[in-house]
């Protein structure tokens, strides 16, 4: 029995503000979190001078709720034009259609008087439905918040995700430029008088600009990029002037009783006599007597193997978690063998091991199949409240996935944390679709590729869902030249250094049978549209039969290259919800189904094969300027099992029986 049906349906809405913070929690900062109202001004096609910029929004500053994607807002329908909420919700469904149901805005309406459609068609969904008028818009926005601290305070500001170009400044001072999507920080120096206000401003571009500021960010990506504040933004006082704090605190298990710690800290504490750093496992929120816990080396801040107290392994049937609480102690000058806690970070980890052994992905030793979807962190607006999130994740359990796949860029902390707790195996990877080599022979590309994989790794070194990282998806890996190689390589050992060797490296691949780059990763992963691509011709029976021969044929291959587990980490077909008719017709739900479920079976059958990632858990937004109705109906990629709400098509129930079947007999997987 499927049982989504009886669960309401997903929009985006206002930001609880009981939403729990993720870890890493900070036991001696004042952390605010800076989710809600901001002043916010639309600045257009400009060319940004940060200090004229905020002169010309003038008057036209207006109050927004962050996080906030501005050129992705979610629809606010009127429901006072229809006569009950269920037809209001479904009128304005963009599940159905770009602009919702159009059977509800033809001849047969039920409120003729209401629009002249003759005059403006599409006056009845601007009216009804409420889209924002900003949606679609590219350009520079700014947004302005103030934060009261205490006087002559350092500060971090932490970034959950700011797009696409976002430049920072504090009381007028540029401290930041950034570009991607990845979670980052930036140091915030003291106010020099006594003043406790601080003032954050953000510049979000949400323009394409290969040429100059942010190639990363490219127009042919395949989900609509959205621009602005995209997850929750927090402002940390430091208890002293000086910014001396832990920027990170890496947990890396080496068995299943035993872990390495790895601190990293600001600029200016690197170096700093008179420093010491103390720990203490478990979760008490308590540091009052951190001068009392053993010592981790203030000259290398490394803590070799130490064991875990009442360890206990994390797997997906069994996920428990485990804390550590560090801190960094100063010497009191004033009062001689005195000291106080500069900072105190707790941070949650699990005790997993993850390897391969020829053709096998083994956690804690055990051979382990990953079965599950992509996903994009999207519903109608990338910004996702953390309802929504708990909701993603119950949806991917009750499908019976073991197996989520980040698409394309850094997760957001909190779903990783939900991961944790679930026991969900995540594929995480850095921002990046369908990359060339021109762009892996661009400096700035080059670099800001580099910076994003060191802050994902850093960001998610900690959660044990996390298994796999990734970057460069269906990059142009057929290609061997020095470029391409050197920067393949320098990703995957940039993720791991900076993730302590705890994960497997891979990318997904489009090229099987003339890949080149494969050297540098830990296992191979495929991508096969069969059956499906090119959307325009008629569907083919045969060669739906055919789709476990040829996933057997890319084993082979991939074998034959090197004797590492392969994963297929796309595979699917579009289905338009509620579109239902012939199982040979493409874009019905039967179609969908059928190719899916044959997907599933050709893994699930294949020993050689150690998993599948199925595109994808449910239907996202694209760019409607750089797709059309045959590829992209609706203004949608409708390859979700799941409508863009949440609503399940037949592919759901069809592939929730499967995927319990496959993983029932291995429920034990991993437990150690």
């Amino acid at each position: 029995m499927w049982i989504f049906w009886a669960l309401p349906v997903l929009r985006c809405s206002a930001w609880s503000e009981s939403t729990p913070l993720n870890y890493p929690h900070f036991l001696r900062r004042r952390v605010f979190v800076l989710n809600g109202s901001w002043d916010f001004a639309f600045l257009g096609d400009i060319s940004i001078d940060p200090q004229l910029a905020v002169a010309e929004a003038g008057e036209s500053w207006s109050q927004v709720f962050v996080p906030d994607a501005f050129d992705l807002r979610p629809d606010v329908p009127n429901c006072d034009c229809f006569p009950d909420a269920f037809t209001c919700h479904h009128c304005c469904d963009r599940s159905l259609g770009h602009r919702g149901e159009g059977k509800c805005w033809g001849d047969q309406r039920r409120l003729e008087t209401v629009w002249t459609y003759d005059e403006n068609p599409e006056a009845p969904f601007d009216f009804c439905c409420g889209p924002d008028h900003m949606r679609n818009r590219r350009g520079v926005a700014l947004y302005r918040t103030h934060v009261e601290t205490r006087p002559r305070a350092a500060g971090v500001l932490i970034f959950g995700a700011c797009t696409f170009r976002c430049i920072v400044l504090v009381d007028g001072t540029v401290i930041e430029d950034h570009s991607g999507l990845s979670p980052f920080e930036v140091v915030v120096p003291a106010r020099h008088d006594e003043s406790p206000v601080r003032e954050v401003l953000v510049f979000a571009d949400s323009r394409f600009n290969y040429e100059r500021t942010h190639p990363v960010h490219q127009p042919k990506y395949d989900w609509y990029q959205a621009g602005g504040l995209l997850r929750p933004v927090q402002f940390h006082e430091l208890p002293s002037s000086t910014p001396l704090f832990l920027t990170s605190v890496q947990v890396s298990p080496r068995s299943l009783t035993t872990v390495e710690v790895q601190l990293l800290v600001s600029t200016l504490a690197e170096n700093h006599e008179g420093l010491s750093y103390h720990y203490e496992f478990g979760d008490s929120g308590d540091c009052t007597k951190a001068q009392e816990w053993p010592v981790i080396s203030a000259a290398a801040r490394h803590l070799a193997t130490v064991e875990v107290p009442g360890a206990q392994p994390w797997s997906p049937s069994t996920p428990h978690l485990h804390h550590l609480k560090v801190a960094m102690v100063a010497k009191d000058l004033t009062s001689e063998g005195s000291s106080f806690i500069l900072d105190c970070v707790v941070v949650r980890f699990g005790l997993r091991v993850v390897e391969t052994q020829g053709s096998n992905i083994l956690l804690n030793g055990v051979p382990l199949k990953l079965l599950g979807f992509n996903r994009h962190d999207l519903l109608d607006s990338p910004v996702m409240t953390y309802d929504a999130l708990v909701a993603d994740v119950h949806f991917l359990i009750e499908l019976g996935a073991n197996f989520v796949r980040g698409a394309h860029y850094a997760q957001d902390q909190r779903f990783l944390d939900l991961c944790d707790v679930y026991g969900l195996l995540v594929w995480e990877e850095v921002l990046g679709w369908q990359n060339t080599v021109a762009d892996f022979a661009n400096p700035t590309f080059v670099i800001q590729s580099l910076r994003m994989a060191q802050e994902l790794a850093t960001t998610s070194a900690n959660h044990p869902c996390v298994i796999i990282f990734g970057f460069f998806n269906e990059g142009e890996s057929f290609d061997d030249s020095e470029p391409t190689t050197t920067l393949y390589h320098a990703m995957a050992e940039q993720l791991r250094r900076h993730s302590g060797n705890t994960r497997l490296i891979g990318y997904g691949s489009n090229h099987a049978g003339e890949d080149r780059q494969l050297a540098a990763v830990d296992v191979h992963s495929f991508h096969l549209y069969l059956a499906w691509y090119p959307t325009t011709r008629l569907a083919d029976e045969e060669e739906v039969r055919g789709i476990p021969g040829v996933w057997e044929q890319v084993r082979q291959w991939s074998v034959h290259v090197a004797d590492k587990p392969m994963l297929a980490t796309e595979a699917g077909a579009g289905g338009l919800y509620g579109f239902r008719g012939a199982v040979e017709q493409k874009w019905t739900e039967e179609y969908q189904a059928l190719l899916l479920k044959t997907h599933l079976e050709a893994v699930t059958q294949n020993p050689g094969i150690a998993g599948i990632a199925l595109w994808q858990f449910a239907d996202i937004p694209v760019d409607r300027a750089v797709s059309d109705e045959r590829h992209r109906p609706r203004g949608l990629n409708n390859k979700g099992v799941l409508s863009m709400y949440r609503q399940p098509k037949l592919a759901a129930s069809v592939l929730q029986q499967l995927l319990r079947q496959a993983l029932s007999a291995t429920q034990t997987v991993g437990s150690g």
